[in-house]
């Protein structure tokens, strides 16, 4: 299988990054293909705010990319009830109309339909805050790779990160069950 997995967290030394590669590493085990976008550590880095002047070039790249894997895996941090800023601005350029769906009849219609996904994300909350406050899934799981046609197969939150008692490589070993 071909996962693309696509991280928002400018700390390198982040629990963020040590999922990624704790994730990449266990997928290559099964023989999976990894390719990552490090949104704040790429030379696909994009401006903020639509215009104009967006590299036109950078997003056909990125959306190639989306083309050639069979799963997108997003990992990141939640901030303010939702993903960094770095990643919605990757979302709003890159997943548009055309692309990632279309409307047909005042119906939207996503184009991505072979693909899955899986989310997740890191929080200073308890993990279990998420699953009572269902807002950030149904904002994943209807509003973006939904709207877009893709098959949402997990939705991971690994909570209490800025506790001292949380035993990290926990986290880390629940990963091999996401893969």
């Amino acid at each position: 299988m071909k996962k693309l997995i696509i991280s928002a967290n400018p700390r390198s030394e982040s629990f963020t990054h040590k999922i990624v590669s704790t994730f990449s590493e266990l997928s290559e085990k099964n023989w999976d293909t990894i390719e990552i976008i490090d949104l704040y550590n790429t030379d696909l880095k994009q401006d903020f705010l639509w215009n104009t002047e967006c590299n036109l070039n950078t997003i056909k790249e990125i959306q190639s990319k989306i083309n050639w894997a069979d799963e997108l895996i997003f990992v990141f941090p939640i901030w303010w009830w939702d993903m960094p800023a770095i990643m919605k601005n990757f979302w709003d350029i890159n997943f548009n109309a055309g692309f990632a769906f279309k409307y047909e009849n005042w119906k939207s219609i996503g184009l991505l339909k072979w693909k899955t996904a899986r989310i997740i994300a890191t929080s200073g909350a308890p993990s279990f805050f998420y699953t009572l406050l269902l807002h950030i899934q149904i904002m994943w799981n209807m509003n973006r790779i939904g709207f877009c046609g893709i098959k949402q197969k997990s939705f991971t939150v690994f909570g209490n990160m800025d506790s001292k008692k949380t035993n990290k490589d926990l986290y880390l070993d629940k990963l091999s069950k996401l893969i």
